[in-house]
């Protein structure tokens, strides 16, 4: 009979955010081994894959580490990179295949200080080292000097990532290993220096998204992933030339922002590059000015135009109705009167109804309506169903359910499928306000990331009934 396996005696319980390299290094303290000692005699084969605990580890490791320490499989694969899918990574880790698909999912896909399209187009691809977002090309190992003072020392698994400046527990800066040996070397402690500001603010977000995974924003609040995927996009769009983006008022507001954080326009940069393939100290600059940039919105300073910018302001003061005065108390002689009406009222509506429909069969524009009606009142019908219903069942002329506008030779009408261009340049033809039309678009496709699992929006292709859609919600 097989016996269970032996439970280590000391294993102390994993800290918030910890990574597992970190962990594993505290319980081989507590024997006075080293790691690939603990791991060896132990584990046996699954010592080979020490230098990725922190990674992407065997998903056997898991199950192997639980038995000995009764910590949860789910708790030990969230102390790895990993296990930070899909919150964080869209898939970790990443091809270099998919690099330049993966960076305009996570990045681009959505838009924060600039309106969808303003942002200069590159290629990722070309850039070798690039492994994903948040993830560095140059790993930097940074530490907490008070994390690195307590008895029981732990490193959290972000430490590594240019994700934060600081230590989320302490609120102080995270110095790196140069920086913590020169003190050393003049027999000096590391000083911590706190995290105050816009920085603050920044960084409390990340920590809610971390551990609660939600962030209260002043918009309304949001999931991690959409957070972790809007200060990326942030961090990008600080990133740009100025000089590429053609509106003046995406170029004012860049150069607001800058002016404000008291730093270089693009924190120095000449060449673009991916976020994670700059060097740290100019990381630290981008995550500064985002944190500024955040600050000047919530102040409503500069106005993000982005699909996620409203999200970073509060929503403006809407009046609300005080309700009707209470009414006096009725008799039983008036409600009694008032059912006996209730026949002549229904005799109004249903007279409303057939004027309405009368309208229709001679007039476009009440034709149009009642189309538009059915088709924000019941979005599951199929847009065909409801015009086939007008013309046989109610006697509404075809041609008049033909949007106002509308090309009349089908040789120069663009056919379904539209690419999203396509579709904002038909809504923009037929009379729709721009700003209305794009905000609508990206509300119908978080919709349908939302209900039918679409990961890939950027490659939506929208139906013909998709802009029947469209077009009775900007005309409601």
């Amino acid at each position: 009979m097989r016996s269970s396996p032996r439970r280590w005696p000391l294993h102390p319980t994993p800290g918030e955010l910890e990574s597992m390299s970190s962990w594993l290094v505290r319980i081989a303290r507590l024997y006075g081994a080293r790691v690939a000692d603990l791991l060896g005699p132990n584990l046996g084969a699954i010592a080979q894959h020490s230098h990725v605990l922190d990674e992407d580890p065997p998903p056997e490791i898991f199950t192997v580490l639980s038995e000995r320490t009764g910590v949860g499989v789910a708790q030990l694969r969230a102390m790895t990179l990993s296990g930070w899918v899909p919150w964080l990574f869209d898939a970790y880790p990443a091809t270099q295949r998919d690099a330049d698909e993966m960076f305009y999912t996570y990045v681009r896909q959505d838009s924060v200080l600039l309106a969808l399209g303003e942002a200069t187009q590159f290629q990722v691809a070309r850039h070798r080292h690039w492994r994903g977002p948040w993830i560095p090309a140059e790993p930097t190992t940074r530490t907490c000097p008070l994390c690195a003072a307590e008895f029981d020392p732990r490193r959290a698994l972000y430490w590594d990532l240019p994700l934060t400046i600081g230590c989320l527990e302490h609120r102080c800066r995270l110095e790196t290993g140069g920086q913590i040996l020169a003190a050393v070397m003049k027999d000096e402690q590391p000083q911590p220096v706190p995290i105050t500001g816009p920085l603050a603010v920044l960084e409390g977000y990340t920590h809610q998204a971390l551990i609660g995974g939600q962030v209260e924003l002043p918009g309304r609040t949001v999931h991690a992933g959409i957070w972790f995927r809007l200060l990326r996009c942030l961090l990008d769009e600080l990133s740009l030339a100025l000089t590429t983006l053609r509106p003046l008022h995406a170029r004012h507001t860049l150069e607001q922002i800058w002016a404000a954080a008291g730093e270089r326009e693009r924190a120095g940069i000449t060449v673009w590059a991916p976020y994670e393939n700059l060097p740290w100290n100019i990381q630290e600059k981008l995550l500064n000015a985002a944190a500024v940039a955040i600050a000047l919105a919530v102040q409503r300073r500069i106005i993000p135009r982005g699909s996620l910018g409203p999200v970073l302001t509060e929503p403006a003061h809407a009046p609300v109705y005080d309700g009707d005065a209470p009414r006096p108390p009725q008799r039983r002689q008036d409600r009694l009167h008032r059912s006996e009406n209730a026949p002549d009222l229904m005799t109004g509506v249903n007279a409303w109804i057939n004027a309405w429909i009368n309208a229709a069969r001679s007039d476009p524009e009440p034709a149009r309506g009642m189309l538009r009606t059915l088709t924000a009142l019941d979005p599951h019908t199929d847009i065909a169903e409801r015009r086939r219903f007008l013309i046989s069942e109610i006697g509404i002329p075809p041609e008049f359910l033909t949007p106002p506008n509308t090309p009349t030779n089908p040789g120069r009408r663009p056919r379904p499928p539209y690419t999203r261009p396509v579709m904002r340049t038909i809504l923009e033809t037929e009379g729709f306000d721009r700003d209305d039309v794009t905000r609508e678009i990206t509300l119908f496709i978080g919709e349908l990331r939302l209900l039918h699992g679409i990961t890939d929006t950027r490659r939506y292709r929208f139906s013909g009934d998709d802009l029947e859609q469209l077009r009775a919600r900007l005309s409601l």
